[in-house]
């Protein structure tokens, strides 16, 4: 009785499948041991997974972080966590986690702000006015051999 108010709840959507493919379906899914149904949704659910919020999104961002406290590699614990936290952030601008407007454009005002202020730091660590500069001498790597040693003056 159960499992039928469940299928009554649950929405219902004819599909034309091409020649063969049924029969496909049909047969991964029997591998699987699992109902054509079950296999056709569960393909849907990872093409077109359900919205998280953002309360679940930071859920699961503290969860990881208190992960970390237990970790033996934090390090590798940080970087996944800083990964996360950018996919959250790339999610919250782009609308896949679904939060007010004027929020979306403060977090993507301010993930604008700290990926240049990265790339400045980057910048800075990274280049050098001095890269494309010819070396100041030639020869044997020593700047003053061209220069008479204090023994060759007059």
């Amino acid at each position: 009785m159960t499992k039928k108010q469940l299928v009554k709840d649950q929405d219902k959507f004819i599909v034309r499948l091409p020649e063969g493919m049924r029969d496909r379906i049909k047969a991964k899914a029997d591998r699987a041991g699992m109902s054509m149904n079950e296999a056709i949704v569960w393909c849907l659910e990872k093409e077109f997974p359900a919205p998280v919020t953002l309360e679940e999104r930071l859920h699961d961002l503290a969860d990881m972080v208190s992960m970390l406290t237990d970790s033996k590699d934090t390090y590798a614990g940080v970087v996944n966590l800083i990964a996360e936290i950018e996919e959250t952030l790339d999610k919250i601008t782009s609308g896949k986690i679904p939060t007010e407007p004027s929020f979306r454009h403060m977090v993507r005002d301010r993930v604008d702000y700290w990926r240049e202020m990265e790339l400045d730091n980057w910048r800075e660590q990274n280049e050098s006015p001095f890269q494309h500069e010819e070396p100041p001498f030639s020869g044997d790597g020593d700047p003053f051999a061209d220069t008479p040693s204090e023994g060759d003056k007059d």
